[in-house]
């Protein structure tokens, strides 16, 4: 027998959605049930089963879903738990999605088959959600952050899809490529991306080379002017100290790796980017 389970059971009067991280030991945990609002959740951890309109789906970590407010749901697990976290809001916030983004799409949320959207993240990505649920736990839950997340998480799943389809570029290269904008990842060099990318860094080298057909270290040097550029453009940091934070040790090789990348000085890049036209 089905539970009707309502989203003002669960947020205040002002809130516009709910995050919940819970881990699932056995079916007895959470019945049965639909809703009245609509759901995205993925799975941190564990191993286990989605019971979902009468059918029985696996689930794994890395498994994204959303629900739909009219399908019927549940969870068990192996004795070790599973962990899922997700995101409830009002079943009226499809509507506006649809009609501003996804109209002339039919998938996601909005996919006319008996079982909801279900897709397989990289582990990165799963993280990626979770830490921007997790921040958001502190702010107003309104319509703003609830765009904000929804936005953020199809967004990635987006990215994810081109990568699916150029597959020379693995998701967990392009997270890392994404995420490699930091000056302690800088100092850390190739060792540092390699670390983003949770591989070893001759693995990490060879792939490097098959998809872009260049060296880690070519690439690297390349993220890293990239942050120079940027900081360049936007900021009025010394160069010596974006020198620095570029992992660069001795300022005369950061000039003229800057210029060979940009056939500029840093200097004269720097005039021609902050000037006001």
């Amino acid at each position: 027998m089905s539970t009707r389970f309502l989203l003002r059971q669960f947020i205040g009067d002002d809130d516009s959605f709910h995050i919940a991280r819970v881990t699932i030991h056995s079916r007895y945990d959470l019945s049965l049930h639909n809703h009245d609002y609509a759901e995205i959740f993925w799975i941190e951890n564990g191993n286990g089963y989605h019971i979902i309109n009468g059918q029985k789906v696996p689930l794994r970590p890395g498994n994204l879903v959303m629900i739909r407010p009219d399908d019927e749901h549940t969870f068990t697990s192996s004795t070790a738990g599973l962990t899922i976290m997700n995101l409830a809001f009002p079943a009226d916030t499809l509507d506006y999605l649809w009609e501003r983004y996804f109209s002339d799409y039919n998938s996601y949320f909005w996919i006319n088959t008996p079982l909801p959207y279900h897709t397989l993240l990289d582990m990165a990505l799963i993280r990626r959600i979770s830490q921007k649920c997790e921040k958001t736990w502190k702010y107003k839950k309104s319509k703003f952050y609830l765009d904000t997340l929804l936005l953020f998480i199809f967004g990635l799943i987006a990215a994810n899809k081109d990568l699916e389809i150029d597959n020379q570029i693995p998701a967990w290269l392009h997270n890392a490529i994404q995420d490699y904008t930091a000056p302690e990842l800088f100092k850390q060099g190739a060792a540092g991306f390699a670390a983003l990318c949770e591989k070893n860094i001759d693995h990490v080298n060879r792939v490097v080379r098959g998809a872009y057909g260049k060296t880690l270290s070519e690439l690297v040097t390349e993220l890293r002017m990239s942050f120079a550029a940027k900081q360049l453009s936007m900021t009025n940091n010394p160069i010596k100290v974006i020198c620095n934070d570029c992992g660069f040790t001795n300022l005369g090789h950061f000039y003229k790796t800057f210029k060979e990348t940009f056939n500029q000085t840093p200097t004269a890049y720097r005039e021609t980017n902050q000037t006001i036209v």
